[in-house]
């Protein structure tokens, strides 16, 4: 069979095309078939009627829901508001809480939850009954697959939706991982939780580790590393900058950036919380989490604009903050560069006397570099040294005070 397939302009767009922020939910075990029929039954209807209470569901406009029975669970679609989804989840894991500890062990009800923006087509099945078919039900399901009891998981795209509206939701919505899915692709996951809601462990599905080496990193030269390591007033943590500037070599154009980063600590990426900029201060994304170890984390970032041939003053700067041991702090470089600058920031009321070593992993010599400035902005004093030759990869640094 042969399809075809046409590129539709606004007015052509068909009536049955809807696009809308999706919420994909069901009961974890239920299929367990120790647990009785009746018990089944009963734990939908609970379901039903927990959802339906939800002041986010039942003050909703109906004639902006999409709403699809499941089974052991509900595909609910919100024509209007990228964030209807995790409000519902949230406000559902709340009531969820409250039925379960008047519940019995067997009458208690866990459920995962996948949220998602897409669309979808608006399709009748054999019999007649309206059926949802499309991207936005399907990675939706795959989203929530994922996941374990209590897991509130949402894709990327519906995150940074979410992200526009407002601020407060960066402090209950975390990154994880790229996990695989089916046909050989992935997807980024977030996981939304707090104290009542979400489940703040990662979940048990295997995670896609991609170790193939691109084109981008081919592409791509680094010309010059700057760290900045900032002390701040809480102890034992750190404000870590890392700024990369980079050129294309080749003609073609590079649309994003791979970085591979060694963190001082052991630390989960989630816990890093980064925040990243060009030279424009203009905020980045993470499109993609390469592979992942206890202390190394390989991403992709999405650029704002492409890198052509040739073109220089292209950067990125990312900023986390991350546990500090008492007196030193060591690196190692992940990638060759000419340029190397690294700043030590402290508040000027404390006494410190920093030395940086270059550790040379060819031969593994030890080498202290000069200071090249020592100066005081404000109430930080801040302390430089810069190397300009033999930056190789696996290369590395201790500054000790």
């Amino acid at each position: 069979m042969n399809f075809r397939y046409k590129t539709c302009l606004t007015s052509d767009v068909p009536n049955d095309l809807i696009y809308a922020s999706f919420f994909f939910i069901d009961i974890v075990g239920l299929s367990n078939p120790i647990i009785s029929t009746e018990t089944q039954r009963t734990k939908i209807k609970v379901l039903n009627e927990l959802i339906y209470d939800c002041k986010t569901f039942n003050e909703f406009s109906k004639d902006n829901l999409l709403i699809l029975p499941t089974g052991d669970g509900m595909l609910i679609g919100f024509k209007k508001g990228s964030d209807e989804p995790l409000k519902l989840s949230i406000e559902l894991h709340k009531k969820l809480a409250d039925y379960n500890n008047n519940a019995t062990n067997v009458e208690k009800i866990e459920v995962r939850i996948g949220c998602h923006i897409g669309h979808v087509f608006v399709v009748n099945d054999i019999y007649g009954n309206v059926n949802l078919w499309g991207p936005g039900a399907i990675i939706a399901r795959r989203v929530m697959d994922m996941g374990d009891s209590s897991h509130i998981l949402l894709s990327n795209e519906i995150v940074e939706d979410i992200f526009e509206i407002s601020d407060e939701y960066k402090k209950s919505i975390h990154l994880l991982h790229n996990f695989g899915i089916k046909h050989g692709d992935d997807l980024l996951i977030y996981s939304a939780h707090g104290e009542d809601f979400g489940n703040s462990a990662i979940p048990n599905e295997k995670i896609k580790i991609n170790n193939q080496v691109s084109d981008v990193e081919k592409k791509s030269i680094c010309d010059k590393i700057v760290f900045d390591v900032i002390l701040k007033d809480t102890p034992g943590i750190g404000r870590f900058v890392r700024t990369y500037y980079f050129s294309n070599q080749h003609t073609e154009p590079i649309y994003e950036l791979i970085v591979n980063m060694i963190t001082n600590s052991k630390v989960e990426i989630n816990e890093l919380n980064f925040k990243i900029y060009d030279e424009n201060k203009k905020e980045l994304k993470i499109s993609k989490i390469l592979s992942v170890t206890p202390y190394s984390k390989k991403i992709i970032i999405k650029l704002s604009k492409p890198v052509f041939k040739g073109e220089d003053g292209r950067s990125v700067k990312i900023m986390y903050d991350e546990k500090l041991a008492k007196n030193n702090f060591e690196n190692i470089f992940t990638t060759d560069t000419q340029l190397f600058e690294f700043n030590f920031k402290h508040y000027a009321n404390m006494e410190f006397n920093p030395v940086l070593y270059f550790l040379n992993s060819e031969n593994g010599s030890k080498e202290i570099l000069e200071i090249s400035s020592n100066s005081r902005k404000g109430i930080f004093k801040e302390i430089m040294w810069e190397k300009d030759h033999g930056i190789n990869i696996k290369d590395g640094i201790r500054l000790e005070w």
